[in-house]
């Protein structure tokens, strides 16, 4: 509850030890209960009796709230769709160097296997301890028809003759 200050005058009482001193009168400041000052109530605002710039203006003002919330909505978006999009290019990028050293080591590995073999059979041969029956030998075999023969394929003939074709000047 508010208050106000208010100033009353003082009544003098003589004292008892200097009945005869004159003092200048005081005043005390009390304080006095008041009752809060109610707020104006403005009419009500009906929308039909707005102004036309009002109208505009509140209109302008609902739009750039949608537009901003759109923006910052599509900024967020943008946004995680970047962060994902780097992470799993991060996971995809280490998967695939993992692939390279593993395909490098096969590849090592496949060499040093094969130069062994090559090895192991110049070993033999040079032995005397190879003999033709010890080598296997494959047979190649013919490849299966198609389910549906496939037209047989034409020669590419040329569209210009090959003694008429023609070569630019330059600019």
């Amino acid at each position: 509850m508010s208050a106000a200050l208010k100033t009353e005058p003082l009544e003098l009482r003589p004292r008892a030890a200097h009945p005869t001193a004159a003092r200048p009168r005081e005043r005390r400041l009390t304080v006095v209960p008041t009752t809060p000052a109610s707020p104006l109530v403005f009419p009500p605002a009906d929308r039909a009796h707005r102004p036309l710039w009002l109208k505009l203006l509140s209109v302008g003002q609902r739009t750039s709230l949608v537009m901003a919330g759109m923006t910052v909505a599509a900024a967020l978006s943008a946004y995680a769709v970047t962060v994902d999009t780097n992470r799993r290019l991060s996971v995809a990028t280490t998967a695939l160097g993992q692939l390279q050293d593993q395909q490098q080591q096969l590849v090592t590995a496949n060499a040093v296997f094969k130069n062994h073999l090559a090895q192991t059979a110049l070993a033999a041969m040079d032995d005397g301890t190879l003999h033709p029956k010890d080598v296997i030998f494959l047979k190649t075999t013919e490849p299966l028809p198609a389910a549906a023969p496939a037209a047989p394929i034409a020669p590419a003939t040329a569209a210009i003759a090959p003694d008429r074709r023609f070569f630019p000047k330059g600019y």
